[in-house]
């Protein structure tokens, strides 16, 4: 995924996650922690102190609640002038018609306006003591009937008389239908803090009774007005996901334009100079952070042209030498192959008198030097780089005790342990394999303390020669090294032995190492058996 895609993919995911996580908690707010809170504001009522009720601020309350009171004591509504009603005379006594519900379900095509002294007929279900709730009124032979409770038969009462009174509430409100019809169906006068849903089941409201001094306060508060901001509140939250998807979009071109394309374009010029193609200017004139980066591209890119050009020279300048150093060498060998037949001539003259045997490790050395002078000087001896082995069987024994005997000398402070070198015949280039075996044993005789421990095993058709030194363990990050060329722990030392060593053993695709053992250090070279 590209970079751009990358960081517009970010945003959006925490822009999106940022309004799911508001939306979410707001709808804990509103659901939840509005709720609690609200009760716990409806239970601070002040309005009452010293058994008298402040009607101001019972006014107060209930406007800044948006709350209805009703206030009961001795079987009387107190605060009667928060609904509307009449108050109608009968044979039996007086009765409180409360008429909010009834004028809110009310369905007639006649205005119904009633005055004082009017006569009526009512049919109505009571709810509190002399408080009736109308399902149909008469007046003047015109039926007001409320459709919504005439079906309702229980506690259903006539009251016939003239009408002694008629009240409009102080302050309009629309919780006062809500109110009359919870009547119906819940004990308003209980101690009670409990939330219902209305008749219709589509509303909610809070119901919470409390005694105070000697009056009952009732409080009703309706959470309809909450319901309905739900909607706008999340088509607030639909048209703010879409805005923010917009800038979303507009930052990331942005962001692409002034941090991305650089970025991109920075990493083509590191490509370039990564294939060596250098640039030779910059292209971003900015001053921040990335400006700077580009800046010490350029000056790096330099740089490294620079030290490349340095080092083509040097190179130059090493070739040069290496051939130089090869045309020496030739020269040297050549010059040396005079005094080798010198000295092969001599010791063949003295073996034919005497046939001892340091005069024949003589004869044998020199006529092997000088075979090594021959193969460096004669071309055709090397092919695309690599050894031609004259291989055949031969005695491993016997290269290992010729190998002793040419450093006898330095040998005598050394114990040279050979009691379990076995009389094995193996298969390969012998005079190669035996300047192996003397580099080798040259190393352990160098580094050895007192002891060193040559022996072989056999396993299958594989012979395994180990030389073994009692000298310090070589460290860990040396241990591969070791076979490098040039690589030497010995500041006199060329570096050079092992490296031959390793040439010509992996010319013969034979197996070889060193590992530092409880002893102390091990060479080891998995030999071919030969026949």
């Amino acid at each position: 995924m590209k970079l751009r895609n990358k960081l517009i993919l970010i945003l959006s995911l925490v822009l999106l996650v940022s309004l799911f996580l508001e939306g979410f908690l707001g709808n804990i707010y509103f659901e939840k922690y509005f709720r609690y809170s609200k009760v716990l504001q409806l239970e601070k009522i002040d309005f009452i102190n010293d058994d008298k009720v402040d009607y101001d601020k019972l006014k107060d309350y209930e406007k800044r609640q948006n709350a209805l009171v009703m206030i009961y004591k001795d079987n009387k509504i107190i605060n009667l002038e928060n609904f509307y009603y009449i108050k109608v005379e009968t044979k039996d006594g007086e009765a409180f018609v409360l008429l909010d519900a009834f004028l809110d379900n009310l369905y007639s095509n006649t205005l119904l306006k009633i005055e004082n002294r009017d006569l009526v007929e009512i049919t109505a279900i009571k709810v509190l003591k002399n408080y009736y709730l109308p399902t149909t009124l008469i007046k003047n032979n015109d039926i007001f009937k409320d459709y919504k409770f005439s079906y309702r038969s229980k506690d259903i009462y006539d009251i016939k008389g003239r009408v002694e009174k008629v009240n409009t509430p102080y302050a309009h409100s629309n919780l006062g239908d809500d109110f009359l019809e919870s009547l119906l169906t819940i004990d308003v006068l209980k101690p009670q803090k409990e939330k219902y849903k209305d008749v219709d089941e589509d509303d909610e409201f809070q119901l919470i009774t409390l005694n105070r001094d000697s009056y009952k306060v009732v409080i009703f508060y309706s959470f309809e007005n909450i319901k309905d901001i739900f909607p706008s509140l999340k088509l607030y939250f639909y048209l703010k996901a879409v805005l923010i998807i917009f800038l979303t979009i507009l930052i990331g071109i942005i962001l692409e334009k002034i941090m991305i394309k650089p970025i991109v374009n920075l990493s083509k010029v590191s490509e370039k100079i990564a294939n060596l193609n250098f640039i030779k200017e910059i292209d971003y004139k900015s001053k921040d952070e990335i400006g700077t980066l580009y800046k010490d591209i350029f000056k790096m890119s330099e740089k490294l042209e620079h030290i490349i050009e340095l080092y083509k020279g040097k190179v130059s300048r090493n070739k040069e030498a290496q051939i130089k150093l090869e045309e020496s060498i030739k020269l040297f060998m050549h010059e040396v192959k005079t005094p080798l037949s010198a000295i092969i001539g001599f010791s063949d003259m003295l073996l034919e008198e005497d046939s001892n045997e340091e005069i024949a490790i003589i004869n044998s050395e020199s006529k092997r030097i000088l075979k090594m002078a021959n193969t460096l000087l004669e071309e055709n001896r090397y092919s695309e780089n690599k050894l031609i082995l004259d291989k055949k069987s031969f005695s491993l024994s016997s290269l290992i005790e010729l190998s002793l005997k040419i450093f006898e000398s330095d040998c005598k402070t050394i114990d040279i342990d050979t009691s379990h070198l076995e009389d094995v015949i193996v298969y390969g280039d012998r005079e190669k394999l035996e300047q192996v075996i003397l580099n080798i044993l040259k190393n352990a005789l160098e580094y050895s303390k007192c002891k060193i421990k040559i022996y072989t095993e056999e396993k299958n058709s594989e012979i395994f020669l180990f030389l073994e030194n009692d000298g310090p363990h070589i460290p860990k990050e040396n241990i591969e090294k070791v076979w490098n060329k040039f690589f030497s722990s010995n500041s006199e030392g060329r570096g050079l032995g092992l490296f031959i060593s390793s040439e010509i053993l992996d010319a013969h695709n034979f197996k070889y190492g060193v590992e530092n053992s409880f002893f102390g250090v091990r060479f080891f070279i998995v030999f071919n058996k030969g026949i």
